[in-house]
This record gives C-alpha cells, structure tokens and sequence, in this order.
C-alpha cells in the first residue's frame, strides 16, 4: 500500500478518512479497542447494578457523567495503542495488535503519568459537566503526542492543549461528541435490563449488548483522534510523512 498523504482536512474530512481507515483495519482496531471496551464496560456496569437499585432521572445524568470518565479514561489506553497501528498503515506498513501493545509498554511510564492526569483531570470537570467536556477537548491529543513525539506525564496535557489551542469545536465534534454518543448507545441496553426487571438471561445478553455497542465506536472514535491529531499538526507545523517516519521510529 502506498504511504497516505497527509492534507488539512474539514470535520467532514477527517470522519470521511476515519471510516476509510475504520473499514480497512476493523479487526485490527477492534482488537485493539477490546480489551478497553471489555474491561471499562464490566467497570461501569458494576457501579449501575451494585450502587443503584432504582434508577430515576438524576441518577441516569450522574451515572452518564461517570461513564463517560471511564470510557474517556480507557480510550487513552486504546487510543496510544490505536494511533500507532493508525500510523503505521498510512505510512504502508502492517503491525500487529500484539506489536501495537508492546510499543505502549515500551511507553510505559511517560503514557502512564500523563494516563493518570488525564483521568483526573477530566473525572474532576464532570462534576461540573461543561469543565469535563472543556477539559476533555484541550487534553485529547495527549496519548498520540505520548506515543508520536515522546511527551510523558503534564508535558503531554500541555502540549495536546498547544496543538489544540483554535480548534476547540472541532475537537468538541470529532472526538468529545462521539465519546458522549458511544456512551449514550452503551447505556441503553443497561435501562432496558431493569425495564425488564433484571431476569439473568435477559441481563447478561443486554451486558453483552452494551459491551458490542461500545466496541464498534471505539475504533472509529480511536481513528478520527488521531486523523485530528495529524490534521492539525499539518495545519500549525507543515507536519509530512517524513517527520512522522523520523517520531515513530525514535518513540
């Protein structure tokens, strides 16, 4: 395959360029959003069946808010991971989930400190909802900056804020909104689990429900992160190929 050239691209452009890759690599990337998807799901269904035994309308606005920090949260994982399978197939190469893992782990400790601010940050600006939402779009870029340039712990906040700064609504549409539509698809089997008054067949298909749905957004939500993340390096830096093959290769 030939190496992707990289443009500045319209909201529209980048959700058009996330499909294209989102249909060319979808096991890759289901592979990748899996064990984020899996584990942040059984997390948050664990707080709806054990913390609410009722649930009435406030509870459903705390209990989005909670899970949207949490998917927000292990995005950051799956998206590290995701933004070097990503980049390595527009620069025509092929790499593994497995080989994407392992680049994530030789970034341990950079990506873990910025993983960790990230997660409090954005979990701390919920309780305010506009804050998160505000929070979560400067801080988005954090884990392509950790896997791509090599920023670890606050350096990577500030620098996805830099990278960030006149594109808020942008990065509101590409990657907050779609964040908040994964989580509202996620949750909707969970309410119709007491609607049904939780029967334990019926209960787990709708758990399996829930972590399927969350499972084929993440991927693209994973690939228009990281379409956005290039889009405005091109934009404010003149970022090409070249220079991505120069970072990956020193990460």
């Amino acid at each position: 395959m030939a190496p992707h050239p990289f443009q500045e691209m319209t909201v529209k452009g980048i959700f058009s360029q996330s499909l294209i890759l989102y249909r060319r690599n979808f096991q890759k990337l289901v592979g990748i959003a899996l064990p984020g998807a899996v584990i942040g799901s059984l997390i948050f269904q664990s707080i709806w069946v054990y913390r609410y035994a009722e649930i009435r309308g406030p509870q459903i606005v705390e209990l989005t808010l909670q899970y949207i920090a949490i998917v927000a949260s292990f995005s950051f994982i799956v998206t590290a991971a995701g933004v070097i399978a990503i980049s390595e197939h527009l620069l025509g190469r092929s790499i593994t989930v497995g080989r994407a893992y392992s680049r994530v782990l030789s970034s341990l400790f950079p990506l873990l400190g910025a993983f960790i601010l990230f997660s409090i940050t954005v979990s701390i600006g919920l309780t305010v909802f506009v804050l998160g939402v505000v929070a979560y779009a400067w801080f988005c870029l954090a884990a392509p900056v950790v896997m791509i340039e090599g920023e670890g712990g606050w350096g990577a906040l500030k620098r996805s804020r830099v990278v960030m700064k006149g594109h808020f609504q942008k990065g509101f549409l590409v990657v907050v909104l779609p964040t908040i539509v994964q989580v509202l698809v996620a949750i909707f089997p969970l309410s119709l689990s007491h609607l049904t008054g939780n029967l334990p067949g019926l209960s787990s298909l709708f758990s399996l429900l829930s972590i399927c749905l969350s499972l084929l957004i993440e991927p693209f939500k994973v690939a228009s992160t990281t379409m956005l993340y290039y889009d405005l390096r091109v934009r404010k830096e003149g970022y090409d190929l070249q220079i991505m093959a120069e970072e990956l290769a020193s990460s």
